[in-house]
């Protein structure tokens, strides 16, 4: 039987909030605003334990990674978790804060609260007919007072239900 294990976004805000990953650290708290350390790997001055921490991390939580078992493969680690990165509907990489090159070069991201278009009512102030068809429902993310939808699904969130 596989092991449950945390999501990314919530192991992320608890590896950011445990402060033990050199190079993962929050801008903005409040903002939900966070930095990652990406350096190039074949730079001088890389080193494994210092700018392949967070990568190395999320291998041995997803289990892709065993230390003493399998062999270290940081490229592997950071490709992987750049894809789970990119796969979360709300994490989003703020660009214009991204550093790509150099020492200092690091990814800034935002955390974004998920919602239905049921809750969109309250933040655009209009009201919204009662769903009888779940498959219109679709979830967004606000951002400074608009609303980008990030997908739809035929069915309710289980957290929808009974609500």
């Amino acid at each position: 039987m596989p092991v449950a294990r945390m999501k990314m976004k919530p192991w992320l805000e608890k590896m950011i909030d445990s402060d033990q990953v050199t190079g993962l650290a929050w801008v903005s708290k409040e903002e939900k605003i966070f930095s990652i350390t990406w350096k190039h790997a074949a730079r001088h001055g890389w080193e494994v334990e210092k700018d392949a921490s967070l990568f190395k991390h999320w291998a041995i939580h997803t289990g892709k990674y065993r230390e003493g078992v399998d062999e270290s493969d940081p490229k592997k680690w950071k490709a992987n978790f750049r894809c789970a990165m990119n796969s979360l509907p709300d994490v989003e990489q703020i660009k214009g804060k991204s550093v790509n090159k150099g020492q200092q070069a690091v990814r800034v991201y935002r955390m974004m609260e998920l919602t239905t278009t049921k809750d969109c009512s309250e933040a655009s102030g209009t009201e919204t007919e009662g769903f009888t068809d779940y498959k219109d429902m679709s979830y967004y993310y606000i951002v400074e007072g608009i609303a980008y939808i990030v997908f739809s699904h035929p069915y309710p969130p289980p957290h929808y239900c009974g609500n």
